[in-house]
C-alpha cells in the first residue's frame, strides 16, 4: 500500500515524477541570470545555459517530455543542445538523453552515472526494473572527481560528492551568474527519496547538505532536483532537518522499534507539515530509510 500510495504522490507531483512512466505536469521555462533559464514540469528541473553556438543542458527530463522540452530549447538561442550534463542516473534526469545524445550532443556525467545507466538498474522500492539505455544516451564524457566547462562567457565548475542520494551524484556551479544545481542532493519542501539500492543513504543526504552550504551564498540562486528554487536559507533548513531524521532513525533502530512503531509514533511530526506534504508523505519518508538502514 505504501508503495502504491508513493507512486500516485509522484505522479501528482508538480516538479514531475521519479519514474519514466510519470507524466509531466506542462514544460515551462523561467529566465534565471546572464542566459541561464530554468525548465520545469518535465521531471528533474533543467538549467538551461544559452551559448554563442547552442545551448548547455543541465539534465535532460523524462523521456515522455522530450518533445515538450525540445520545444521550448528552440525557443532559446540557437536551440540546439550541445552540451548536456547528467546530475545522477535517475530516469527523471536522463530520460531524454538519447535523443540528445543523436542530435549530437555531449554528455558528461560521473563515472557511475555511465555505469548504472549501461548495465540498467532494478530499483527495489519500487519494484521496477531499469532497462539499460541506448548507447546513444550514454556519457561520452566522464569524471571521477571533479571538473569545468568553459561555455560561452560562462564557467560551470561541477563536483562528485560521496554517495547519498546515488553513488553518482554531481553539483554543478555557474560561477559567473552564480547559480547552483544541486541535482537530487537537494529537494526543497519536501522530503528527499535516496535509493538505497543505488549505494544511496540518509547518511550520505545529510553529510553533503552540509557541503554545499559551504559551497553557496546568500545571493546563490540554488536549483534543486525538485521543488521550487531555494536560497541558502532554504539549504540549511533542509541539512537540519536531514540531521535530525538521521539522528531519529539512529535512536529508533537502536530501540528495537519496529516499522510499524515508527509510523504510528511518528517520530519526526515536528517535521511532517514542512516536508511531508510532497512527493514522499511520512509513512512513505520513515518506511523507506527504516528498511535502508535496517539493511546496512
Amino acid at each position: 500500500m505504501l508503495r502504491r500510495s508513493f507512486l500516485r504522490n509522484i505522479v501528482a507531483s508538480s516538479a514531475g515524477g521519479l519514474l519514466l512512466r510519470a507524466q509531466a505536469a506542462g514544460v515551462s521555462v523561467t529566465p534565471l541570470r546572464d542566459k541561464l533559464y530554468l525548465l520545469t514540469g518535465a521531471g528533474g528541473n533543467i538549467i538551461i545555459q544559452e551559448g554563442p553556438d547552442g545551448l548547455l543542458m543541465v539534465d535532460s527530463g523524462l523521456s515522455n517530455s522530450t518533445a515538450d522540452i525540445l520545444a521550448q530549447t528552440d525557443k532559446i538561442g540557437k536551440g540546439n543542445v550541445t552540451t548536456l550534463f547528467n546530475t545522477h542516473w535517475h530516469t527523471d534526469h536522463t530520460g531524454s538523453n538519447v535523443i540528445l545524445g543523436q542530435k549530437g550532443a555531449k554528455i558528461i556525467a560521473q563515472e557511475n552515472v555511465k555505469t548504472r545507466l549501461a548495465k540498467g538498474q532494478y530499483m527495489a522500492f519500487f519494484k521496477r526494473q531499469v532497462d539499460p539505455m541506448d548507447p546513444a544516451g550514454l556519457p561520452s564524457e566522464t569524471f571521477k572527481d571533479k571538473g569545468k566547462i568553459k561555455f560561452g562567457n560562462e564557467t560551470a565548475p561541477y563536483q562528485w560528492l560521496p554517495p547519498a542520494h546515488t553513488d553518482g551524484d554531481a553539483v554543478i556551479h555557474f560561477h559567473n551568474a552564480n547559480v547552483f544545481h544541486g541535482g537530487d542532493l537537494l529537494f526543497n519542501g519536501m522530503y528527499p527519496f535516496i535509493d538505497y539500492g543505488s549505494a544511496g543513504s540518509l547518511a550520505g543526504m545529510a553529510a553533503n547538505a552540509e557541503k554545499i552550504l559551504k559551497m553557496v551564498e546568500d545571493s546563490t540562486i540554488i536549483i534543486p532536483g525538485h521543488g521550487p528554487v531555494a536560497k541558502k536559507s532554504d539549504v540549511k533548513e533542509y541539512a537540519d532537518m536531514l540531521a535530525a531524521s538521521l539522528d531519529v532513525f539512529h535512536k529508533q533502530i537502536a530501540a528495537g522499534k519496529t516499522l510499524e512503531q515508527m509510523q504510528a509514533d511518528r517520530p519526526l511530526k515536528a517535521y511532517d507539515d514542512k516536508w511531508g506534504q510532497g512527493m514522499l508523505k511520512p509513512e512513505v519518508w520513515i518506511a523507506l530509510n527504516y528498511g535502508g538502514m535496517k539493511k546496512s
